[in-house]
C-alpha cells in the first residue's frame, strides 16, 4: 500500500489558528528548566540519532510539532499525507529555517525502524524528524507541548491527540496551534506568518 491509497477517501478538517504566546500546559511542567515549559528530553528519530529535545531541535527555531502513532488507523495518515504537501511547499526553506517533528504516542512500540519505515513510506524528505523516546519521556513532553486534555477518558484515546499541529518561533516566544487536516496552504500561512517576522 502507497501513501496516496492512504489518504485515499480522507476528508479535510477546518484549520483555524489558536494564537498565544506561551505553551499551554507550560505551568504544569514542573522542574522544567527551559523556556515555556518544554522539558528537555532525550529523543531519538527515525535514524538512531540521538537529539535533547530543546537544546537540539527547538531552540532559536522555527517548527511545527504534530504527535501521531505508526498503527493509528484513519487520522495519522491522513495528517502525514498533508504535511507532506506542506514539507513540499515550504521546499528549500525546509531544513533550513523551519523544521517539522511528529512525535509517537506509542514509544514502546515506534522504535526508529519503525519510524524510520513509516518516514520512507511516505518519503519524508530531510527537515522532518520522526522522534521516539523513553515513554514517561515523551508523556511529559505531550502534556507540556499542550496535546492532553483534562478529561481523563477522552485523554486516554490516542487517536484524540493525532488532529492538532502546534507551530512555533522559539526565538521569539511565539506559538499558536492549527488543525492538522486544515489546508496546507493555511498552515503554511500561519507557519511563515511567525517565521518571517524580523
Amino acid at each position: 500500500m502507497n501513501r496516496r491509497t492512504l489518504f485515499t477517501g480522507g476528508g479535510g478538517v477546518i484549520a483555524g489558528t489558536v494564537a498565544g504566546s506561551a505553551l499551554p500546559g507550560a505551568q504544569a511542567a514542573a522542574g522544567a528548566s527551559k523556556p515555556y515549559g518544554i522539558p528537555d528530553i532525550a529523543v531519538v528519530d527515525q535514524d538512531g540519532r540521538e537529539y535533547r529535545f530543546y537544546d537540539e531541535l527547538i531552540r532559536d527555531r522555527v517548527v511545527l510539532i504534530n504527535f501521531f502513532f505508526q498503527s493509528c488507523g484513519d487520522t495519522c495518515p491522513l495528517v502525514t499525507e498533508n504535511l507532506r504537501v506542506v514539507q513540499d511547499a515550504l521546499a528549500e526553506r525546509m531544513d533550513r529555517d523551519i523544521f517539522m517533528y511528529s512525535i509517537t504516542l506509542q514509544p514502546h512500540f515506534d522504535r526508529p525502524h519503525i519510524l524510520k519505515d513509516y518516514a520512507e513510506l511516505w518519503e519524508v524528505k530531510p527537515g522532518w524528524k520522526f522522534l521516539t523516546g523513553e515513554p514517561d519521556e515523551i508523556e511529559r513532553l505531550r502534556r507540556a507541548l499542550g496535546f492532553a486534555s483534562l478529561d481523563p477518558e477522552y485523554d486516554l484515546q490516542l487517536d484524540n491527540h493525532t488532529g492538532i499541529l502546534r507551530y512555533g518561533n522559539d526565538r521569539l516566544g511565539r506559538w499558536a496551534a492549527t488543525a492538522s487536516l486544515g489546508r496546507p496552504a493555511w498552515i503554511i500561512k500561519a507557519v511563515t506568518s511567525i517565521a518571517d517576522v524580523a
